[in-house]
């Protein structure tokens, strides 16, 4: 398997692309599930719009996790990066959105939650951008062994 330097938040060695990649599913699952409870099943939040809170959080994460799977996988520039990440989770979230408008007892659609996903989804990528920063870099010549 073929892996490559992971950003500062993830361990210093190296981590095998796959796993990037089953962290990303794990979370789709857990928004799914999330998603698919009845609004009985969901308790009210002591904090006004802590569901906008949630949201930002949540696609954070997301927006982490994705994006650091697809730079260790193809390694493109990070405005690419950036575009697919964002068009990605945009449309998750607005699926997302949609979907909740038939789960019972809940209000989906809200435009707000979906503002709340892309924002969430913006920090994320940009949170994910300055570990990559701030991680050494290798500068040691590919023949000698500090660079292995």
């Amino acid at each position: 398997m073929r892996s490559r330097q992971i950003p500062l938040f993830l361990p210093p060695w190296k981590i095998f692309v796959p796993t990037l990649w089953l962290i990303f599913f794990l979370w789709v699952g857990i928004l799914l599930c999330v998603s698919s409870q009845p609004g009985s099943a969901c308790p009210d939040l002591p904090v006004p719009h802590g569901d906008k809170a949630l949201h930002f959080l949540f696609f954070s994460s997301g927006a982490l996790s994705l994006g650091a799977a697809i730079r260790a996988t193809f390694g493109i520039r990070w405005t690419s990066l950036f575009l697919v990440v964002i068009v990605s989770l945009g449309a998750l979230g607005l699926a997302d959105e949609i979907h909740q408008l038939f789960v019972t007892g809940r209000s989906g659609g809200d435009p707000f939650d979906w503002l709340a996903d892309l924002t969430g989804t913006c920090c994320g990528l940009a949170l994910l951008r300055t570990f990559y920063a701030k991680r050494p870099r290798e500068t040691a010549n590919p023949g000698t062994p500090e660079a292995n």
